[in-house]
């Protein structure tokens, strides 16, 4: 699966099948996921990687067919277009959450039903098929967070591009405790700060998420 599918699971409750943070915020991890996806499989770059507060612009390295619909869609809107990285994050995320969420109701991983809020507003919900189960990329997320043996052993990008994507929209608490690892929350979120710290991708995230704090506050 794409990143942004198992990132997307992590933040979804297996049984309500509702978002444990705010869709504004899930959005713009889900494209982040996608960015970082396509920068760790050497398709993308930017100019100054190793400058994560101040990357330069996205450089596209490879715009062959990747073979995935939703990854050569990021990549045709990379091309000619802003490339500056908040610009690309706000032009990926948009309709990027239903997409994955049919998706993954397509290979019968969640279903979809219509809920209610305050009795009267219908909400989308994608509950997940198997609720009990845990899925493969959860299991991996949380081993990765709490062994440090096991991080330094594997070159998992896709735990470290998950973990501080979700410390970027502020998730790490809500996630943390969905997976039954409140007892440790201090210590997730103190090594995703230094995770976030280390990407671009996640640094820019965060930078959106504060300018909509900010103008919300």
């Amino acid at each position: 699966m794409l990143w942004a599918e198992n990132l997307l699971l992590v933040l979804t409750d297996r049984r309500t099948g509702r978002l444990v943070v705010p869709w504004n915020m899930a959005d713009l991890a889900l494209a982040g996921s996608v960015l970082g996806q396509l920068w760790r499989s050497g398709r993308i770059d930017v100019d100054a990687p190793d400058r994560p507060r101040r990357p330069g612009r996205i450089r596209v390295l490879d715009d062959r067919p990747t073979g995935d619909d939703v990854l050569d869609r990021v990549l045709a809107a990379l091309d000619g277009a802003d490339r500056r990285p908040v610009a690309a994050i706000h032009r990926i995320k948009t309709g990027i959450r239903p997409a994955l969420y049919q998706r993954l109701e397509d290979r019968g991983v969640v279903s979809h039903r219509v809920g209610r809020v305050l009795v009267f507003l219908p909400i989308d919900e994608w509950p997940a098929r198997t609720p009990d189960a845990t899925e493969p990329f959860e299991e991996r997320l949380g081993h990765w967070w709490t062994s440090a043996p096991y991080r330094e052993a594997t070159d998992d990008m896709e735990c470290a591009s998950a973990t501080a994507l979700l410390s970027a929209i502020g998730a790490i608490t809500p996630v943390a405790r969905r997976m039954g690892l409140a007892g440790r929350v201090r210590m997730i979120q103190r090594l995703a700060a230094q995770v976030r710290e280390s990407s671009w991708v996640a640094t820019t995230v965060n930078r959106i998420r504060t300018a909509q704090q900010a103008t919300t506050a």
